[in-house]
């Protein structure tokens, strides 16, 4: 493979002008096409070479990214908008030059939950210095990226980021192996299950005393290894065995968020918005028999149809007020997944106005729905601030990418983890609605850990597992608001 180098120079020639002119940062980008690679050979050396990366491999698509060159935070509930802005603004003065299209995603990462302090900020997003990108025809896009600052004439950004992209690509190999099974790993669940059944309960009579409709608890389960976690070989695993999902991966300032999620928040391309009402789970069957029967009972499930029709009716009036057309079916299917099974809807639309449109006003319109929060949005989401005993971070945010036109696809960050060195903190959350069974909830999720447990090579038995008990929290009064 060989990189136009002397293009990219051009472009970063232009970039110092403009850098110059506007007393202004400008970005130099060179995009061209490459033969296919393996998303999966790369992933031993990306995560060798660079702490600051970011993985996205879905169905159709992928985005492998190492290296910053131009970082994009905000704080606060206006942090989507704040995003936006910021970016508009560094592509007034980028140079961006090469063969490949400017559809080819640019930007990349994601947001917490909620706009709180954490080990990672409540809003990343950055322009990666190296960027490799399959869209859904196949076609696969190197972009290189170069920062300019016009106080310095250094021009050396487009040989060291050409460099580094040559240095990934000679390294890709065979997908990670995965590592054994590791022995002398501890557990701690909170709530503990008996906490947990309680809370469920405790949130089952706030729906009866009219305080919500639908809330999305969530519980934590964490693991220690005295050895540590791979991530190569935990996005291996991944991809291997968890198909029809999107393989994700945040790694930064020491930390790295992962997961394997089924869940699309939305995507913006050529003018036409797509999400998904995704709710109510099921575990497999052992056989095709038992697994018919399993899935039958989910689709004529009562509590399970109510829950997922949440979720459908807010996302069809979402995009009701920014759409033109807005195509719902009017039942839902049954999503098959390796470990679950959930209803599942799709909703698309197409954009009133196309020309203003951004796929971050769409994330910030639809961010948290009924499906990872509740419904009304305002009561479920006081609840969880009340109930929750720890801050989700970016478990069940948005995570994804995004392209000079604005267009870019996100998920919702669940069956996801976040790992710092030895300890891995694993996410799994539940809608409770009218009727929801505490025991039941409790089996969903642990089921929901499995794939992430299976992932990092920690033991599955339940002796293993849930050996010890997690940590005291108070339950909330039913004194507080909404009583």
């Amino acid at each position: 493979m060989r990189i136009d180098l002397p293009g990219f120079l051009e472009v970063h020639a232009k970039a110092v002008v403009e850098a110059r002119n506007s007393a202004r940062r400008a970005l130099a980008v060179w995009r061209q096409e490459i033969p296919s690679v393996d998303p999966a050979g790369l992933l031993r050396p990306l995560f060798e070479r660079s702490t600051r990366t970011f993985v996205w491999v879905s169905p159709h698509s992928s985005v492998l990214a190492m290296g910053s060159a131009m970082d994009f935070t905000h704080v606060g509930h206006d942090r989507f908008g704040g995003v936006r802005r910021a970016w508009e603004q560094a592509l007034q003065t980028a140079v961006a030059g090469g063969p490949a299209p400017p559809t080819t995603p640019s930007l990349v990462g994601g947001f917490s939950f909620a706009p709180r302090p954490g080990p990672l900020p409540e809003a990343l997003m950055w322009v990666p210095r190296v960027l490799i990108a399959r869209d859904r025809g196949g076609r696969t896009t190197l972009a290189l990226t170069a920062s300019v600052d016009p106080r310095l004439t250094t021009t050396d950004g487009p040989a060291r980021a050409a460099a580094d992209a040559v240095a990934l690509l000679s390294g890709a190999g065979v997908r990670p192996c995965p590592v054994p099974l590791i022995e002398g790993t501890t557990t701690l669940e909170i709530p503990s299950a008996s906490e947990w059944k309680a809370l469920v309960a405790l949130t089952t009579e706030q729906i009866a005393h009219g305080r919500f409709d639908k809330a999305v608890l969530a519980r934590q389960l964490r693991v220690t290894s005295p050895w540590g976690y791979d991530l190569p070989s935990v996005l291996g695993t991944l991809l291997d065995t968890q198909r029809g999902s999107t393989v994700f991966a945040v790694a930064a300032y020491g930390h790295a968020f992962v997961g394997a999620t089924p869940e699309r928040l939305v995507s913006l391309r050529g003018g036409r918005a797509e999400s998904m009402s995704l709710a109510a789970s099921m575990p497999r069957g052992g056989t095709a028999a038992e697994d018919a029967c399993l899935r039958a009972a989910l689709l004529h499930d009562d509590k399970s149809r109510r829950e997922q029709e949440i979720v459908t009716a807010t996302l069809r009036h979402a995009f009701g007020q920014v759409c033109r057309d807005v195509t719902v079916p009017a039942q839902p299917h049954v999503l098959d997944l390796p470990n679950l099974r959930h209803l599942h809807t799709r909703v698309v639309g197409d954009i009133a106005d196309p020309e203003n449109a951004s796929v971050l006003d769409l994330v910030e319109r639809l961010h948290p729905t009924p499906a990872v929060g509740g419904h009304p949005r305002g009561a479920a989401l006081d609840w969880l601030r009340e109930a929750e005993p720890f801050d989700r971070g970016w478990y069940a945010g948005p995570v994804g990418w995004m392209n000079d036109e604005q267009e870019g696809d996100f998920a919702v960050a669940i069956r996801s983890a976040h790992l710092q060195e030895g300890t891995a903190t694993l996410y799994a959350g539940c809608g409770i609605v009218a009727g929801s069974d505490p025991d039941v909830e409790l089996a969903e999720t642990r089921l929901k850990f499995r794939p992430m447990l299976n992932a990092l090579a920690v033991p599955l038995s339940e002796s293993a597992l849930y050996r010890q008990p997690g940590a005291k929290f108070r339950l909330p009064s039913l004194e507080g608001p909404g009583k």
